[in-house]
């Protein structure tokens, strides 16, 4: 009985540690992103060339693994389908905006507004009913939105502000929540994200 409750608090516990886990690091990895996007930038490559050759080998990279662990990219007409445009919303147009942007509105101000693709996608979901509503989300979404706007409207009223380019920042969270939903809903049967991922980035890598 005791052996029983013990494997049942694990679980519960692995339930939403592993979850918060990869939010922490998943969060800190974009802030580093960010910064390493403007420091290639400042030594002259361009936005497109990072871009390029940072997906193209974590391509590589998720390509190896699956191969280890024999999850290959599916290849059929819908899988083929999912790769090129997941990759064209969720990563190539995407982050090709808000690299593009970065030395024109700062790296902190395209690390904080890329808190907003979970908001949006969470909206998104709403308004297709893939997600049921609950009030206390509803109001996490809301403060969370009032504040993205505040800094938005600090980020049009400084003097130096390009409108062009925060518009342009701004997009680049939409396009993901919009990939967000799109492969929730077209994800191809039985097939697993070790085995998409690399397909996915391919894909990018060719688009780009």
């Amino acid at each position: 009985m005791n052996d029983s409750l013990k494997q049942t608090s694990i679980h519960k516990t692995t339930t939403w540690l592993v979850p918060f886990i990869c939010l922490l690091a998943g969060g800190a990895l974009t802030g580093i992103s960010t910064n390493v996007a403007k420091y290639a930038i400042d030594v002259g490559l361009t936005p497109l060339g990072f871009l390029f050759w940072s997906i193209t080998g974590a391509a590589v990279i998720l390509f190896m693994t699956a191969l280890i662990r024999k999850e290959l990219p599916p290849l059929n007409a819908r899988s083929l389908e999912y790769y090129f445009v997941a990759a064209l919303v969720s990563v190539a147009a995407a982050n090709l905006l808000l690299f593009s942007a970065i030395p024109h509105v700062g790296a902190g101000f395209v690390a904080l507004i890329l808190s907003l693709p979970p908001l949006l996608t969470y909206l998104g979901a709403l308004i297709l009913r893939i997600e049921q509503f609950y009030i206390v989300r509803a109001l996490g979404v809301i403060a969370a939105l009032i504040g993205a706007g505040a800094l938005a409207v600090h980020k049009f009223s400084a003097p130096d502000s390009s409108v062009f380019w925060i518009l342009i920042a701004l997009f680049g969270p939409v396009l993901l929540a919009i990939g967000n939903i799109y492969r929730t809903l077209r994800w191809p049967d039985n097939a697993s994200s070790g085995a998409l991922a690399p397909g996915m980035l391919i894909a990018a890598a060719l688009l780009l």
